[in-house]
């Protein structure tokens, strides 16, 4: 997919990243875990998970169904956040503000403390 491509470029770090995606749809929301580890241009992966995660976000850039993706970073000791919103196939990229809101606000309002030593981070333009 060229928009994972676009993400893995925007963030050319190494390290471990975990991604989730959320797809809302009839009956609830499916959330999927996705992780790799990329040392240059070497990706490890489970298969099995990487396929769920192409198919739930070609869903989303679809436009069939509206979604968020998260991913976190972890590299050097240090971790980020960063995230998306997806409505009607586009992807808006999150500012550090929203992505911080997502973490630290439950859907009823109740404010979780944000995780100590995690930087929420601006999400770069991944979709056209």
């Amino acid at each position: 997919m060229k928009m994972f491509g676009r993400l893995l470029e925007a963030e050319a770090e190494f390290g471990n990243y975990r991604f989730v995606i959320s797809v809302e749809g009839i009956g609830g929301t499916i959330l999927h875990p996705f992780l790799l580890q990329r040392e240059g241009k070497v990706l490890h992966v489970d298969e099995d998970q990487a396929n769920e995660f192409a198919h739930l976000l070609a869903v989303l850039v679809s436009g069939a169904h509206s979604g968020a993706l998260v991913m976190r970073l972890e590299a050097g000791g240090e971790q980020s956040v960063r995230g998306w919103r997806f409505r009607e196939g586009d992807a808006k990229p999150l500012n550090r503000a929203e992505v911080f809101d997502a973490y630290c606000y439950t859907p009823s309002g109740e404010i979780h403390p944000p995780e100590p030593g995690v930087e929420y981070k601006d999400a770069p333009v991944i979709h056209l």
